[in-house]
């Protein structure tokens, strides 16, 4: 299912990694000597591991679009970028007193006071309700994941 497909992804790309990193550490020997591993055959195992990869990624891809989440009225590719833009909009509203914060901090006592133009307890009520929504949209998506097949 579609779960297990993203528990592999994330497993094959770590053993992608570990590959890259072997190859890199035999790439050199000193002269009479001989690497661990071969990195000619690595260079092998990375490219089929890339198309693996790669194969896995389209079926996944494909899945993501032609998955619907019925009480969404999306598809689970567009639920994903929806929680991707939520998590996006609740850093720009956490950052939006950051400079108050940091001047502050280092204020002069003789320094004029900057005056909030939005209300910071409006703004966290905003960011609290994005953070449900962005929950509640994953967890649906959570679940869709370990429900559906991978085409």
């Amino acid at each position: 299912n579609l779960g297990e497909a993203l528990s592999l992804l994330k497993k094959e790309k770590s053993r992608l990694a570990r590959l890259l990193s072997l190859r890199k550490e035999n790439i050199y020997v000193e002269e009479g000597e001989k690497t661990e591993f071969d990195p000619k055959k690595l260079s092998k195992e990375i490219d089929k591991k890339i198309e693996e990869i790669r194969t896995l990624k389209i079926k996944i891809q494909n899945t993501n679009i032609n998955t619907l989440i019925s009480e969404e009225n999306i598809s689970l590719a567009e639920a994903i970028i929806k929680v991707n833009d939520i998590r996006s909009q609740i850093s720009r509203l956490s950052d939006l007193f950051e400079k108050e914060r940091r001047s502050w901090l280092y204020r002069d006592k003789d320094e004029i006071k900057l005056i909030p133009q939005m209300d910071k307890i409006e703004v966290e009520k905003e960011i609290e309700n994005l953070e449900l929504q962005k929950t509640e949209l994953d967890n649906k998506i959570q679940v869709i994941n370990w429900n559906t097949e991978l085409m």
